[in-house]
This record gives C-alpha cells, structure tokens and sequence, in this order.
C-alpha cells in the first residue's frame, strides 16, 4: 500500500530536468500526445538522461509499476511536454 505524497508536474523540454524523489517510490505519465519521455536514475553515474541512455515513455503511456529513485532525471523529445511524477510512500 501507498500513501500519496505529492504530484509534480512538469513542462519537459529537450534539456534534462532533475526531480529529488528521495527515496521513495513514483509513477512517471507522459501526456503528450506526440513527444517521447525519457528518465533515468541519476545519481548513479552523474550523467543526465538523454535519448541515448534512458528508459523511453511514448506519448500518452505512464509507468505501470512504481519506480524507487533518489534523482530521477528526465526530457522529452520535443518542447513543451506535459509530464507528471506521482511521487508515493510505501507504507
């Protein structure tokens, strides 16, 4: 079970942005109709998410399992794509 803790919700552009997750648990939306989502774990190697290195999200699909990262970094193939980061805690 899971306790909501916060949505974030973000505008992706091509530059990688970085969400602190902290720890705890999230589910990734994409919610373009057009543009891919790409996300990565950042903390690990240092480096930002790119097409070449992250986990690809179409437009429209959303992660189907809750992901646990403590810098979560992500961009979007294109400007403008509405992105949102359910952010949760396991209890």
């Amino acid at each position: 079970m899971y306790k909501l803790e916060e949505i974030r919700s973000l505008t992706l552009g091509t530059e990688a942005e970085t969400v602190r997750i902290n720890g705890l648990s999230c589910l990734i939306e994409n919610n373009s109709a057009s543009a891919t989502v790409y996300f990565k774990e950042r903390r690990e190697d240092g480096a930002d998410v790119t097409a070449e290195n992250g986990w690809a999200l179409g437009p429209g699909e959303r992660t189907a399992v809750p992901l646990t990262a403590l810098e979560l970094s992500l961009c979007s193939g294109a400007g403008n794509t509405d992105v949102r980061v359910m952010i949760l805690e396991e209890l």
